[in-house]
């Protein structure tokens, strides 16, 4: 089998993008498809498996292969090896080159260059190899459509304001509704366990081929931290055509002035949402937000969490972030 029908062969098995996998090879569509180099028969084969017509190939530049995959060893070893091999993402008691080859593998990418192509908004991050294997745990986890996604903008938005609402009870699950109300609307809600060698990240939004997914870690976080890395995923769906993707880590995770003007988009969606403009203007002219009753007060007006009107004002400097009004703040 050839490398164009090994290509049409996936894309029509996995509905993988064509944007997709050149990014996760690094190769150019003529590489791949028309001259189908050397470089993007090997970095196909380390992605997704041999090619048939390519294993003499490999027998005759085995030993070259091996040294050159043994060099990527020290990148490989930033990954956390140990707990992808407990839980049989990658095989265990490998040699050096075949542990390479199981990253490489596991992660469907054809080389360093096409990991820091796909996975380039982990590169933001002082882990990017730990970041990017707790995004890929949540893509083995998402079912490709063949079908392409039309947002119900007006679907979408109901659910947001319904999720700002102070209507829960304490023991209803904030998440399990986010989930259900996404879920209703074509969006994949995930849930993945973090790593215990980063710091948790607070969410990640990417494509599984036509699928937009929005994946959290199993961790607990404060109402208004997650409604707002929640509704900051759904601002770069919403306004963003083409199919930007985002890791939130938090202000110790990221700079904040290094954002681009999608991040900064998405951010001013998310904070409208959440709390207006006009909204906001009221609460802090009220000049007794410091006291627990002007919090409740606010919250019955708006019909909003009151969490969120802690942590805006928490943001705005007119509280502290020590202040006992956290106790509004629910985890979830």
């Amino acid at each position: 089998m050839s490398l164009k029908e090994s290509v049409k062969q996936l894309q029509k098995k996995e509905h993988i993008t064509q944007e997709e996998l050149f990014s996760r090879l690094a190769c150019s569509r003529s590489s791949l498809m028309e001259t189908q180099t050397i470089e993007a028969k090997t970095a196909f084969e380390l992605a997704f498996g041999s090619i048939s017509d390519c294993d003499s190939c490999e027998s005759d530049n085995g030993s070259k292969r091996t040294k050159e995959l043994e060099k990527l060893l020290p990148w490989v070893r930033k990954f956390p090896i140990r707990a992808l091999q407990k839980t049989g993402h990658i095989p265990e008691n490998v040699k050096d080159a075949d542990l390479v080859r199981a990253i490489f593998k596991f992660l469907q990418i054809g080389s360093i260059a096409g990991f820091e192509k796909y996975y380039s908004t982990t590169l933001q991050s002082a882990n990017p190899q730990t970041y990017a294997a707790w995004i890929r745990l949540g893509e083995l986890q998402v079912v490709r459509k063949a079908t392409d996604f039309t947002p119900d903008q007006e679907a979408i938005l109901a659910n947001l304001k319904f999720l700002r609402k102070n209507l829960f009870f304490h023991y209803q699950s904030v998440r399990l509704i986010a989930s259900e109300a996404l879920k209703s609307c074509g969006i994949e809600y995930i849930e993945v366990e973090p790593f215990l060698t980063a710091p948790t990240p607070i969410c990640a939004f990417y494509w599984r081929g036509s699928r937009p997914v929005i994946q959290f870690p199993t961790t607990k976080m404060d109402d208004s931290k997650y409604l707002g890395a929640l509704f900051h995923a759904i601002g770069h769906l919403l306004q963003h055509p083409k199919r930007i993707v985002c890791l939130q880590l938090g202000m110790n995770g990221n700079s904040k002035t290094d954002q681009n003007i999608p991040e900064i988009e998405a951010e001013k969606f998310a904070q409208d949402m959440l709390l207006s403009e006009a909204e906001e203007c009221e609460l802090i002219c009220c000049g007794r937000f410091s006291e627990r009753r002007c919090i409740q007060h606010f919250s019955g007006l708006f019909h909003v969490r009151p969490g969120i009107l802690v942590e805006r004002l928490q943001q705005q400097g007119k509280i502290n972030r020590r202040s006992p009004l956290n106790d509004f703040k629910i985890a979830v």
